[in-house]
């Protein structure tokens, strides 16, 4: 059975239109990885109106005075069987916030189990702690034998980090999802949305370039048994 994934950094779901492109942009989709997923009482009732979706959240800091949860949330069509969720080991300068990884994981056929890894790499700091981060998602993924996807917002918005990014991905048997960008998708001359798998393969793969609430255009892939 073929697993359509949507991911998307909803920039904190600031835009005024970002409600409308969401529940657009739900549709059809068995599982999805969101980054800067705010979430305001009054957020959470446009998540709540698909309500066959299960959701997991990492909250990565809290605005009390907007009453507003921001982090990596991940909706699915199935109940998960295990989640966790890890901070990274550095915080952004000046605002002193983690940026987080939320591990999620789901039945399949034959007893084998899918692994879900949902990140928002850690940003402005040094090359050793942005190792230091991403050095997580090798921790997270490394007793699980199974299919795996990794996917999120990796700010490789220099070319040392995705090498990085590469490698770590290469050495847990992944292979990165080739995705057709035009430049609004850039960041600093860089990409810095991605999807990683092992055990699947794409047979469709579509940037939202329409979107236009959040800085990052939504990616919907739909991935098959290898």
């Amino acid at each position: 059975m073929p697993l359509d994934v949507l991911i998307w950094n909803m920039a904190k779901c600031r835009a005024d239109d970002w409600q409308a492109d969401f529940l657009e942009l739900v549709h059809g989709h068995q599982l999805l990885l969101l980054q800067e997923a705010g979430l305001s009482p009054v957020n959470l009732e446009i998540f709540d109106q698909h309500e066959s979706f299960e959701w997991q959240l990492a909250r990565s800091f809290r605005m009390l005075r907007k009453r507003l949860d921001t982090g990596v949330k991940t909706g699915s069509r199935c109940a998960a069987t295990a989640s966790f969720c890890w901070h990274s080991p550095d915080a952004e300068p000046f605002v002193r916030t983690r940026k987080m990884l939320l591990q999620t994981v789901y039945p399949l056929e034959h007893g084998e189990q899918l692994m879900v890894l949902n990140a928002h790499a850690i940003n402005f700091v040094r090359m050793t702690g942005f190792r230091r981060h991403l050095d997580q998602f090798a921790e997270a993924a490394h007793e699980h034998g199974g299919p795996l996807l990794l996917g999120g917002d990796f700010n490789t918005w220099r070319p040392a980090r995705m090498r990085y990014l590469v490698d770590l991905s290469t050495e847990l048997g992944m292979q990165e999802i080739d995705i057709p960008r035009p430049r609004r998708a850039r960041h600093l001359g860089q990409h810095l949305d991605h999807l990683f798998v092992r055990g699947l393969q794409p047979s469709r793969v579509q940037l939202c370039a329409a979107i236009q609430s959040s800085d990052h255009l939504p990616i919907s892939v739909r991935l098959e048994r290898a």
